[in-house]
């Protein structure tokens, strides 16, 4: 199991989390449900580091890919419908990207 890839990715999610937090203030409470799935995501993946606990890191690696189905499903209809206010949205959905890649890469 890679540490390093869930280093990347605990810096991605600190970094999605200040940068979603300006898309949540856009949207209202409609991305509360990502915003869950961020924090837990951040927390276990924080835990799975420290302990390096394998069970932590695989909760982390479900929670990050749960992060990143939120974010393209919460914020679908916008994109999809106001797309004058999608580039708000690139800088959070591409951080949200990079998540899958590195949480497949950390348990292969």
């Amino acid at each position: 199991m890679q540490m390093t890839y869930q280093t990347i990715a605990l810096a991605i999610l600190f970094s999605g989390i200040v940068s979603g937090f300006i898309t949540f203030r856009m949207s209202g409470m409609r991305l509360a449900p990502h915003f869950g799935a961020l924090i837990l995501a951040l927390v276990l993946t924080l835990a799975g580091l420290v302990t390096g606990m394998e069970v932590i890191v695989y909760a982390a690696v479900v929670f990050q890919l749960l992060a990143t189905l939120t974010a393209f499903t919460q914020t679908w209809h916008t994109l999809k419908y106001n797309f004058q206010t999608s580039p708000a949205y690139a800088p959070h959905l591409a951080l949200m990207a990079m998540l899958p890649v590195l949480a497949i890469a950390s348990i292969l």
